[in-house]
């Protein structure tokens, strides 16, 4: 059978009771159940399976954090063998993730929208059908053309859509999910086993609008006129504005915090692009996000890109690692849940959107500012008067003490600037809600393809021929098992993409010219 066809099989635990428990057991033989004994009450659970592994977690190193949070500049790679912080591709990592999705997350999601839709459970299809929006933007925003609407068939050959297509569905499913969300604010879907907001669907219609407004910002430069009447038909529907409300997947002993999973490695640390931000704006997250170098007792972050002859475990104890929440439960760290959307990252979004003069509710002054106040409350638990201070705030991100001689990564202080030009407040826009977004690596970059910052540091050495030391990285290349075994749909992607099938080839939606993209720092 084609490795992207379903086999309608429920996995599941042996004990019902706990649906967090043993998430990593659930792919073991003796748990299968025929689809024909599958029962609504049961599919809660295959639902649970999906949202904790539609986050990249098992293989969150090779997936997450050697892709999207290098190219973020939330961190730098350590092993002198990685190569993708030089920006070289490797296929192998991407074999792996690929692979997890689809034989994973994506069934089991598949399943839970095909149980739900047969047996009439509304709320919990529309609940599941936004889950499908978040999974599989993270992916297409990775590769550009996916498979997607062709899951699930029994072939030989499985299609991909195009990039812009998947997008249009993903308004139209929000569409039909926010429909019957609406209809009954105060229904349940899947209960406890929904580990995002317990099935409340007055809480994941909010969410819905609020994805509505992160991928209709995501069209500002491909489709400005749809990028304007999806984002002001979100806010108008109601968006996520309080911490309350952020959508997070809940993190157990068994499921913990997908950073978390990978804190006994030494494989990353801090990159200067965040200490230098952190450092220069004297930032209260700081403590919050990293800890201090074992050997100097300084936050202390590397240049993205080191030669591999300068990389080693030597770096590890000279360089900040992530703060002690983040930690795994077994190193003293705490049960962090794993970020999806925050009401943060909505008033940054409403705040981009008011600068480019839509209807978002209030200024960009406002909403940028409240973005700040709701990341240091969520973070640090800040006071009034620490969170004036700090958007008030006229320093500028740090110069470095390193052997290059780093400069401050940027120019610009947290204080909103009303009189500087477009780009000027948009880079402060923009930095600020990458210093918020942190640890999602996923968000980050994609932001920072899409406009060009936080304009960060260019890479010490690029072993790319096609991507210089003050390049960016725009796409994860396909994974080398699908050119071997789904090769004709792999070729159809390649051309829908409109470039090779490379790292520097830019998505459908990263139009942004690169004459107004700002040049990494030197």
């Amino acid at each position: 059978m084609k490795k992207h066809s379903i086999a309608f099989v429920l996995l599941l635990w042996a004990a019902v009771a706990g649906c967090t428990k043993n998430f990593d057991e659930l792919n073991t033989p003796d748990n299968l159940l025929p689809e024909d004994e599958i029962t609504p009450a049961l599919i809660g659970q295959a639902f649970a399976f999906s949202q904790y592994h539609g986050l990249c977690a098992v293989y969150v190193e090779v997936g997450q954090n050697l892709h999207a949070d290098i190219y973020a500049q939330y961190f730098m790679s350590v092993p002198a063998t990685f190569s993708t912080d030089q920006f070289v591709p490797n296929g192998t990592w991407v074999d792996l993730f690929w692979n997890d999705f689809y034989t994973k997350a994506a069934p089991q999601l598949f399943l839970t929208e095909k149980v739900t839709r047969e047996n009439n459970l509304d709320v919990a299809n529309a609940i599941a059908k936004i889950w499908r929006v978040i999974i599989y933007g993270r992916m297409t925003d990775y590769f550009g053309p996916v498979i997607y609407s062709h899951f699930g068939e029994q072939a030989n050959t499985v299609p991909y859509d195009s990039q812009e297509a998947i997008y249009n569905d993903f308004f139209k499913t929000l569409d039909e999910a926010s429909a019957v969300l609406a209809q009954d604010p105060a229904a349940n879907g899947f209960g406890a086993h929904d580990q995002v907001y317990a099935g409340n669907a007055a809480k994941w219609l909010k969410l819905a609008n609020s994805l509505r407004l992160r991928f209709a910002m995501r069209l500002a430069y491909v489709d400005a006129d749809k990028a304007r009447t999806e984002a002001e038909k979100a806010v108008a529907a109601g968006v996520i504005l309080a911490n309350e409300d952020n959508a997070n997947v809940l993190s157990t002993t068994n499921s913990v915090n997908i950073l978390s999973r990978i804190t006994y490695l030494i494989d990353f640390r801090a990159s200067a692009t965040m200490i230098s931000a952190l450092k220069g704006y004297n930032d209260p997250r700081m403590a919050d996000y990293f800890s201090p170098a074992v050997s100097t007792g300084e936050y202390t972050g590397l240049r993205n890109g080191l030669p591999a002859s300068e990389r080693g475990s030597q770096l590890a104890d000279v360089t900040s690692f992530v703060g002690t929440k983040w930690l795994s439960p077994d190193r003293k760290g705490t049960l962090t849940p794993n970020r999806v959307l925050s009401a943060a990252e909505v008033a940054f979004l409403r705040a981009e959107g008011a600068l480019r003069g839509w209807n978002m509710g209030g200024t960009a002054k406002e909403l940028y500012e409240q973005g700040i106040a709701l990341s240091l409350t969520e973070r640090v638990s800040a006071t009034p008067e620490l969170i004036i201070n700090y958007r008030n705030g006229t320093t500028t991100p740090a110069p470095l003490p390193d052997k290059w001689g780093s400069p401050a990564m940027s120019d610009i202080p947290v204080q909103y600037d009303e009189a500087g030009s477009f780009e000027k407040r948009l880079e402060q826009i923009i930095t600020q809600k990458w210093i918020a977004l942190y640890p999602d690596g996923w968000e980050a970059w994609s932001e920072r393809r899409r406009t060009g910052y936080p304009r960060g540091y260019a890479i010490i050495a690029s072993e790319s021929p096609d991507v210089p030391r003050t390049g960016l990285v725009r796409r994860v290349t396909y994974p080398p098992v699908e050119i071997s075994t789904n090769r004709a749909a792999y070729d159809a992607a390649v051309g829908m993409l409109g470039g090779a099938d490379e790292n520097f080839t830019r998505l459908w939606w990263d139009k942004k010219p690169i004459s107004d993209y700002p040049l990494p720092t030197d």
